[in-house]
């Protein structure tokens, strides 16, 4: 079951033009080139920024206004099981309360506030690679940071 089916994913238009540059999978239906655009799909961007926003210790953006956009339909968490349970984790320890797990509003709320505060570190990380190819500056940050503690 796919709790997130109908919660999709809203982002501030800011982020837009980094996702198509970023991604392979674009919303016009065409195809980057994969060694610049290291993220098969817009969700695995998204999922990177949750995932450094809570690594680093980042604080959650809960207050972004302004423009925004749909940049993910929540169906895409159907496939990927593990990365729901993932979510709903983060929920938990954000809240403290287990009972968020019942609320995938809620739960996605949090997820994108995550999300939101990654995205500059995430953005920054791929603009300060120069001229390497960035899905191996991306591939050498993603270990680095799997091998040091937590920031917390």
């Amino acid at each position: 079951m796919n709790e997130f089916g109908g919660v999709d994913i809203n982002l501030p238009e800011e982020y837009r033009e980094y996702f198509h540059a970023y991604c392979l999978t674009r919303s016009d239906g065409t195809r980057n080139n994969p060694e610049g655009s290291p993220f098969p799909r817009m969700v695995d961007m998204w999922f990177l920024a949750v995932c450094i926003a809570a690594k680093e210790g980042l604080s959650p953006d809960f207050d972004r206004n302004g423009k925004t956009y749909k940049a993910i339909e929540g169906a895409v968490f159907g496939s990927d099981p593990w990365r729901s349970n993932a979510l709903m984790l983060l929920a938990i320890a954000h809240t403290g309360d287990a009972a968020v797990a019942s609320d995938p509003h809620e739960m996605m709320r949090v997820a994108n506030a995550y999300a939101l505060a990654g995205l500059p570190r995430l953005i920054g990380i791929l603009n300060e690679r120069g001229e390497e190819a960035a899905l191996d500056y991306l591939s050498d940050f993603v270990e680095v940071a799997c091998r040091s503690r937590a920031s917390r």
